[in-house]
């Protein structure tokens, strides 16, 4: 690739893989949003210290839960526990079971 080719697309972000799940800084969505959240009450109480701990313990907490389960665990463990994103192609969640 020329270095032209390479500047052009450099304004560009290209996924290293297809699937790969959305990114805030270093970290994936759900582990940001599992440390943000803390923070953002800790500041809202005062507490911004206690907050951020426990923002890095949470995201931390997140990322050893995924760990060599996939990219999308934290979402399919939350439609499969608590039913969220009721979707039409796809049957609930209490079923667990079919005949047939």
């Amino acid at each position: 690739m020329s270095d032209s080719q390479q500047r052009a697309l450099g304004q560009y972000y290209i996924p290293r893989l297809l699937d790969a799940p959305p990114k805030a800084f270093y970290w994936d969505m759900d582990e940001f949003m599992a440390m943000v959240a803390p923070i953002g009450i800790g500041l809202i109480m005062g507490w911004f210290f206690i907050g951020a701990v426990l923002g890095l313990l949470a995201s931390y907490a997140v990322q050893k839960l995924k760990a060599g389960r996939g990219a999308y665990y934290m979402l399919h463990a939350l439609y499969w526990y608590l039913g969220f994103a009721k979707m039409q192609s796809t049957p609930p969640s209490y079923i667990r079971e079919y005949i047939g």
